[in-house]
């Protein structure tokens, strides 16, 4: 019995020094790709995104646009990137501005080991303060209770290195999420960064250009969810972005236009690291072991 146990010990101090040289490297199991676009045709691909119309469409200032309204209105699909469009002018409705934005037709759960959602992304010129560039999960039930995960690109912040995230758990439209405005040194909004959210049964991260920026813990997303982009302007109600001076255009003519661009969209389960998969399954090979031993152990005590 002394031998089989020092043998036991011996392999459990094996398996943990392996674990902790194997959380030292890097490497893992690959990640699955659930949904990857790269926006290399040249029209959006209707077969993974739509553009919403009806019930929905209006928020803050801004009215999202029709796929059509006597012109094709669907982002412009050009040099392996998307282009979001906000005009100034809104022919549907006066006093309000006209935006854009696309939702993927796929839903996601995290799953047991969580997803990472990844793009892309920038502002295009020197836009005003006062826009909203959104990248976000959008998972609504039938009680209009939802779950959602933000980045928010404001451009009231281009000159202060920040980003905005933000997570609803299972709440209703009356009802505030956790929201906070993170610092990110060196990060210019309309230069290419890396966005990626981090969706976990328990927790959700932000990462910014590789770097983990935010983390929220006990929080439990599980709606289905797609993933959604889209360029607006605010109402006064969402302070950090509302800029006063930004307003609508009045007549056709005196229309400004500023663009969010994309580069890319990827969806991907988050890899297990090797050190883990291989103490898992020492773990279970020392469990059988035990229990091959347990039957003998008896026997000598008898």
């Amino acid at each position: 019995m002394r031998t089989n146990k020092k043998k036991s010990c011996r392999l459990v101090c094996a398996l943990l020094a392996l674990f902790m040289a194997g959380t030292c490297t890097s490497g893992g199991a690959l990640a699955t790709t659930l949904f990857f676009d790269a926006f290399d045709g040249s029209t959006l691909d209707q077969s993974a995104w739509r553009l919403p119309v009806g019930e929905g469409t209006f928020f803050g200032q801004t009215q999202i646009k029709p796929p059509a309204f006597g012109q094709d209105l669907r982002p412009v699909v050009n040099g392996g990137t998307v282009t979001l469009q906000l005009d100034t002018y809104n022919p549907t409705g006066v006093g309000s501005f006209w935006g854009h934005e696309i939702q993927t037709l796929q839903t996601f759960t995290p799953g047991a080991a969580g997803i990472a959602i990844t793009s892309r992304m920038r502002f295009l010129g020197t836009p005003p303060g006062g826009l909203i560039g959104g990248f976000f999960t959008w998972g609504l039930d039938s009680n209009n209770i939802r779950d959602e995960i933000d980045f928010e690109l404001l451009t009231n912040d281009l000159d202060n290195e920040r980003v905005y995230t933000n997570v609803f758990d299972g709440k209703n439209f009356d009802q505030l999420g956790i929201g906070s405005n993170v610092s990110v040194p060196g990060l210019d909004l309309t230069e290419w960064n890396t966005y990626e959210i981090r969706w976990f049964a328990d927790s959700v991260q932000w990462v910014v250009n590789g770097t983990l920026i935010r983390e929220q813990l006990g929080v439990q997303l599980d709606r289905p969810s797609e993933v959604r982009f889209n360029i607006w302007v605010p109402n006064q109600g969402f302070g950090d972005a509302y800029n006063p001076f930004l307003q609508p255009a009045g007549a056709p003519g005196q229309n400004q236009q500023y663009e969010l661009q994309i580069d890319f969209v990827r969806v991907s389960t988050i890899p297990v690291p090797p050190a883990l998969l291989l103490f898992g399954s020492a773990l279970a090979l020392l469990g059988g072991g035990l229990l091959r031993r347990a039957p003998q152990a008896a026997a000598n005590a008898h």
